[in-house]
């Protein structure tokens, strides 16, 4: 089914990774529908929607989204308009990974950071690591010979989840002190009077969903009167190998030429068909940014943290001059050229996910325009 196919690409490419402003997963269809084959392709076209209807595909995975801006006509009047009308008529489910598929560890940036050679490499905007388990930190603090129980009851809430892992705690062990008012009734010592009590520090994580629910466990299974409580909320994490383009240290200094050589010979592109600008303040590069597509709003955090070079598909004429005038190198390999040969990647990936289902890459898909 088209919503096998929409899990599919979320688990290749899940969509928290995505750029806030992108349009992924699945976007026009019924995940309902039956599915038997796909076509695979950059960008969704007059010809790569004829090749998906000679093949009788009954979805395409178009890594640019078809469906991007509000629309506020779908017509025959309207090029884009017309695309979608003939898909939604045919039955042609439409889908898109997008930024997702940049993020992802092993995805398209990875894929174009592989050619330049072996070296460390980093996000330059790591994704938020989406721990929704680990959002907020329930501390209490509960007689030694309770702890257990109390710390049974956060687990049984949904605290201390960590990963695969359940009932993680820390536990800080020292002594309490406290005196009851008028009226209380202490578990422990007499009211009036001040109390020493060996206590447990007992802290759990949980996320937003289980915190009402956590707090309320603790309130039922603490011996004491009034159950001390403390909710932290935790920094966001930042994944270390997934987000937005990517930062080379190489082993071994190249040249910008040599760089380009690299590039051309993984893209598969003829010589003189990737545009150089060079600052000549660096003669070899050790560090390097990448970014596939359109990733020019990346090279100033790629600069600042010590790039030196910045590969990306395509840049304006003033972005030209702003990254010479920077000191940083920029090489320009072209929009979807830095993209389509990832399409066979994508289908391998995916398969594994969609037995029975056959997955084509577009024959017709290219970038549109040609060397004159």
């Amino acid at each position: 089914m088209i919503g096998e196919l929409a899990l599919a690409l979320e688990a290749v490419a899940p969509s928290r990774l995505a750029a806030d402003w992108d349009k992924v997963g699945l976007l026009v269809g019924d995940a309902a529908r039956p599915l038997k084959r796909a076509l695979l392709c950059i960008d969704l076209t007059q010809e790569t929607l004829a090749e998906a209807l000679k093949l009788k595909c009954q979805a395409v995975v178009a890594y640019h989204p078809p469906v991007f801006e509000p629309i506020a006509r779908i017509t025959t009047w309207d090029p884009r308009g017309d695309l979608l009308l003939r898909c939604i008529e045919r039955g042609v489910a439409l889908l898109s990974p997008h930024t997702a598929l940049d993020a992802v560890r092993g995805g398209v940036t990875d894929w174009l950071a592989d050619m330049l050679g072996a070296g460390e490499r980093w996000p330059i905007e790591p994704a938020l690591d989406n721990r929704a388990n680990e959002r907020l930190k329930v501390v209490t603090f509960v007689p030694e010979y309770a702890a257990q129980a109390v710390r049974e009851a956060m687990a049984a809430a949904g605290a201390g989840q960590i990963g695969a892992y359940t009932e993680c705690s820390f536990e800080v062990r020292g002594e309490g002190t406290f005196k009851g008012g008028v009226g209380s009734k202490p578990t422990v010592g007499k009211a009036g009077r001040r109390v020493r009590v060996p206590e447990v520090q007992l802290g759990m994580v949980c996320g937003e969903r289980q915190r009402s629910a956590v707090v309320r466990a603790i309130l039922e299974a603490h011996p004491y009167e009034e159950a001390p409580i403390e909710v932290h909320r935790l920094e966001p994490m930042r994944d270390p190998h997934q987000g937005h383009g990517r930062i080379v240290q190489l082993d071994k200094a190249l040249s910008t030429t040599e760089v380009a050589q690299r590039l051309r010979k993984g893209l598969r592109l003829p010589a003189g068909s990737m545009q150089l600008v060079e600052s000549k303040r660096a003669k070899r590069h050790q560090r390097i940014g990448v970014v596939p597509g359109a990733g020019f709003s990346m090279m100033a955090k790629a600069a600042d943290q010590g790039c030196t070079l910045f590969v990306t598909g395509e840049a304006r004429h003033h972005d030209q001059l702003a990254a010479k005038a920077r000191g940083c190198d920029l090489l320009l390999g072209g929009h979807s050229q830095t993209e389509r040969g990832y399409l066979p990647m994508l289908a391998a990936s995916l398969k594994p996910h969609m037995p029975g289902v056959s997955l084509v890459v577009s024959r017709t898909d290219a970038p549109p325009f040609r060397m004159a």
